[in-house]
């Protein structure tokens, strides 16, 4: 899922959500899961995996990497040459 696109000039970077494949690692297959372990609605988490949300909040970004056993980093991954829309 692409979260942002931020850029100067040409040079832009697009940061993109990696739930599927966190979700993935743990074996977790349904939303409904992940809000269990997260308290988040199981809307939010929808919106996040279908590129509905367009910003995350730093809680919600902790509730998840904490509920997957995750790294920021492994979560949220930072990609050069995205097209700004």
């Amino acid at each position: 899922m692409l979260l942002l696109i931020y850029g100067n000039g040409g040079d832009n970077m697009q940061a993109e959500i990696k739930l599927l494949e966190m979700m993935a690692r743990r074996n977790i297959r349904q939303i409904k899961e992940v809000s269990r372990l997260t308290g988040l609605h199981e809307r939010i988490i929808s919106d996040i995996i279908h590129g509905r949300k367009k910003g995350l909040r730093l809680d919600t970004i902790v509730k998840l990497c904490v509920a997957l056993d995750c790294k920021v980093h492994e979560l949220i991954v930072l990609e050069e040459g995205g097209q700004a829309s």
